[in-house]
């Protein structure tokens, strides 16, 4: 057994590998389209869509070397990858080019807002799309995205964790900042819905489009800053949450009695006019297991990528969550060829919904009647500003949500906020 073998069976159950056996047909080449960020619609680079491409293909390296299909393979080539810019102008029809190629699936797919028009476009090509990330609630049903699989669970899950939070610090009301595309319309209605459940009062609520000037966002928080309210709710994509952090930085915001939530974590290499103003803000994400596997992915990464990888970075989740969600597509590849059934979008959706298994970001199965993930585990983590390379932004778990019972755990020692202050607000 070669290291990538090795590697995909500390990944996976053994069980699974210990039965693969070579095919007696002619071996076949299964092209995979791959829709994925590398830079924003601003020009921005998205670190996290970066690590999600080379994760993705460190799996289908694996599962090729694994002899998991037989003497079949898996293929994304260059020609069949986009970077669709997470943005939703253009993505359908960028989709459409990989699907009249004869692609078994897309794969990448990680904005919310895209993934709706993404995954109705390949409802055409009766395609099934294997997303990373898009966790808008929207794309929950599988009656209207019937051929939609994602391995994550939806913002109602995220959401509503940040809102425990500043229930536990007995925040009475909050200010709410949202977009209005699919996955800010649908966290905003988590927010509203939570909130009141909470007894917390939402007393301002703006909803604008994605790459709303700076000028038109810095009135609204200008106009939060003079209402008084000092905690603040910001659910949009990452460019969007980014131009609200530097409105922060320049009306002087960031200062100790706020508290700051997004449900956003920024790249690595946010700069400053950002960070200033978002030091101390809280954030939901996936939370990764410790494990000799985990471990052994990060070293193999690191070495792929040229540096030692940060492991509480959001880029290093989102490559683990697209090493498995790549994974999930050879796997469910795996049972339609065992089951003798032609490869096709219907037997393959087929196979997904049907699919349990343990990745590198725990078990992995859909809950019954959705296209979402159902358990997923999720920390809270903290921005502390840079490490002390000065250019690196620091991230902290300061809290975590058991997957099981979905109760909420803060280490509040840890915490650091708005102000550099570890005194919390209303203490």
């Amino acid at each position: 057994m070669n290291r990538s073998q090795k590697f995909l069976g500390i990944t996976l159950m053994a069980s699974l590998l210990c039965g693969f056996a070579p095919m007696q047909s002619e071996a076949k080449e299964y092209k995979i389209g791959g829709m994925y960020t590398y830079d924003y619609h601003d020009g921005r680079h998205a670190d996290w869509g970066e690590y999600e491409l080379h994760a993705a293909k460190m799996a289908i390296e694996d599962i090729n070397a694994s002899g998991m299909l037989g003497g079949n393979t898996l293929n994304m080539p260059p020609e069949l990858v986009i970077d669709y810019h997470c943005w939703p102008e253009g993505a359908a029809e960028k989709a459409r080019s990989l699907l009249k190629q004869n692609v078994v699936a897309l794969t990448g797919v990680d904005c919310s807002g895209p993934a709706v028009l993404i995954a109705k476009e390949a409802e055409k090509f009766k395609t099934p799309v294997v997303s990373v990330g898009a966790n808008a609630a929207s794309l929950s049903s599988p009656a209207e995205f019937p051929y939609y699989y994602r391995n994550v669970t939806p913002s109602t899950k995220y959401e509503g964790y940040l809102l425990e939070v500043a229930k536990h610090y007995d925040i009475k009301e909050i200010a709410l900042f949202h977009t209005t595309d699919a996955w800010g319309s649908g966290a905003a209605a988590v927010i509203l819905n939570e909130a009141a459940k909470l007894g917390i009062e939402v007393k301002a609520s703006y909803g604008y489009s994605r790459n709303t000037p700076i000028e038109e966002v810095q009135k609204r928080m200008a106009a939060v800053k003079e209402l008084g309210i000092k905690s603040i709710f910001i659910t949009m994509p990452t460019p969007d949450t980014v131009i609200a952090f530097r409105t922060l930085t320049n009306l002087g915001m960031n200062q100790p009695g706020y508290s700051l939530f997004a449900a956003e974590m920024t790249s690595a290499d946010e700069k400053p006019d950002a960070i200033n103003g978002a030091f101390g803000y809280l954030a939901p994400m996936t939370k990764l297991v410790p494990s000799k596997a985990l471990d052994e992915f990060a070293a193999r990464f690191s070495k792929k990528i040229g540096k030692k990888v940060d492991m509480n970075s959001k880029a290093f989740f989102y490559g683990v969550l697209s090493y498995d969600h790549m994974m999930a597509l050879g796997l469910a590849m795996k049972n339609v060829q065992d089951q003798k059934l032609e490869m096709n979008g219907d037997t393959l959706m087929a196979s997904l919904r049907a699919l349990s298994f343990d990745g590198l970001s725990g078990r992995q199965n859909l809950a019954p009647g959705t296209n979402d993930r159902e358990i997923m585990a999720v920390e809270i983590m903290n921005c502390q500003g840079y490490k002390e390379d000065g250019k690196t932004v620091r991230f902290v778990p300061v809290g975590f949500v058991d997957s099981v019972t979905g109760k909420l755990t803060i280490e509040e020692d840890k915490i650091l906020w708005p102000g550099k202050t570890s005194t919390p607000p209303n203490r």
